[in-house]
C-alpha cells in the first residue's frame, strides 16, 4: 500500500522564476538543489534527465511533503488540464479570499475564484491558479473537521500538498489499476461538474466527469478523473529518456517496496540525495501515463 504523498515533481522552464514566485507568494522555502545525476535519472529509467538542474521546496509549516521543480525548455504538447496524467496539485491553505487577491498581480494566473465545493457551512473551499510554466494547482481551505477523509486543514498560510488529481480515459482502468497494483481502496465513481476543466477546454459548464478517490488511511488523496472526449482530451508527449512535461512525477511512502504489484522502469535502488536520504526507490507508469515515483520509508 501506499502511505503518504511525499513529493511532487514539476519540469518547468525557468527554475529562477519559479523559485521567487513560490517563495514571495506560497511561502515555500527552498530546501535542496543539484543537478540530476545518473543514479537518479538510471531509476526513473530517463537518461537524458542528466545534468537538469532542480529544486527542492518546502511550505513554512515545516511538513516533509515537497515540490520538487526540475528545469526543462520543451513542454510538448501539454496544455492546462487538456493532457491526460498528472494535471492539478491541490495544496492546504488557510484563507483562499485573501491569497486571491494577493496573486492578482503575480506570476500566478488566476483560473477560477474560491468557491464553496458543495453548499454546507463547512464545506472546503477552492481556488485554482496557473504557474508560472502553466503547472495547476489547487489552493483549498479544509476547516478543522471538515473533512469525512481526514485530510487535515492547513497549519500555516500555504501548506502542504494533499491532493493530487489524475486524468484520463477509462475511470475503470483507473480504478483497477490503483486497486491491484497498490491495494488501494477506491471510491465508487460518481459524476461531478468541474467547472475549470470545461473552462480550459471550451466545455459546456454543465459537463459531468466520473470522479473516484484512492483513499489513503490519512491526510492524502488521488482524485481519479474521467475524461473520455477524445478529441479534446490526449495523451501526453514526451522524448525518450525524459520525464513528462508540467506535472511530471508523485513520490509515494510505502513501507515495502517488495510488496508492490507493478512493472518498474529501473530495478529499485537506493539514493543518496534530499529527500530520500538513502531509501529505496522505484518508478513505474500508471494507465493514464502518470509517473509513479515508490519510496521505502520507514
Amino acid at each position: 500500500m501506499l502511505k503518504s504523498i511525499m513529493m511532487v515533481t514539476m519540469l518547468v522552464t525557468n527554475l529562477n522564476v519559479t523559485e521567487e514566485a513560490y517563495d514571495e507568494y506560497l511561502d515555500y522555502e527552498l530546501v535542496s538543489q543539484g543537478v540530476v545525476d545518473e543514479s537518479l535519472a538510471e531509476v526513473w529509467g530517463a537518461e537524458e534527465m542528466v545534468g537538469h538542474p532542480y529544486i527542492v521546496m518546502q511550505p513554512s509549516s515545516g511538513e516533509s511533503v515537497y515540490l520538487r521543480f526540475i528545469e526543462e525548455e520543451d513542454m510538448k504538447n501539454y496544455k492546462p488540464m487538456g493532457t491526460y496524467g498528472w494535471n492539478s496539485t491541490e495544496i492546504l491553505v488557510q484563507n483562499p479570499d485573501q491569497l486571491a487577491t494577493e496573486l492578482e498581480s503575480s506570476p500566478f494566473e488566476i483560473i477560477g475564484m474560491p468557491y464553496d465545493l458543495y453548499p454546507t457551512p463547512d464545506a472546503p473551499r477552492a481556488m485554482q491558479v496557473l504557474g508560472p510554466s502553466d503547472e495547476v494547482l489547487y489552493l483549498t481551505r479544509i476547516i478543522p473537521e471538515g473533512s469525512g477523509f481526514n485530510l487535515g486543514s492547513a497549519q500555516s498560510y500555504v501548506d502542504r500538498v494533499f491532493i493530487m488529481v489524475l486524468g484520463g480515459p477509462s475511470m475503470k482502468a483507473l480504478q483497477d489499476y490503483y486497486k491491484t497494483s497498490f491495494n488501494m481502496p477506491v471510491t465508487e465513481a460518481s459524476d461531478w461538474t468541474i467547472g475549470v476543466i470545461s473552462k480550459m477546454n471550451g466545455l459546456p459548464e454543465d459537463t459531468v466527469y466520473p470522479l473516484s478517490l484512492v483513499q489513503f488511511e490519512e491526510n492524502f488523496l488521488i482524485e481519479l478523473d474521467e475524461w473520455n472526449g477524445a478529441d479534446i482530451f490526449e495523451p501526453r508527449e514526451l522524448d525518450q529518456g525524459h520525464l513528462p512535461p508540467s506535472t511530471s512525477m508523485v513520490s509515494f511512502s510505502t513501507n515495502s517496496i517488495d510488496e508492490i504489484n507493478v512493472e518498474w522502469k529501473h530495478e529499485p535502488h537506493s539514493i543518496d540525495a534530499f529527500p530520500y536520504n538513502g531509501s529505496k526507490v522505484g518508478v513505474t507508469v500508471g494507465v493514464a501515463g502518470e509517473w509513479i515515483e515508490v519510496i521505502e520509508w520507514e
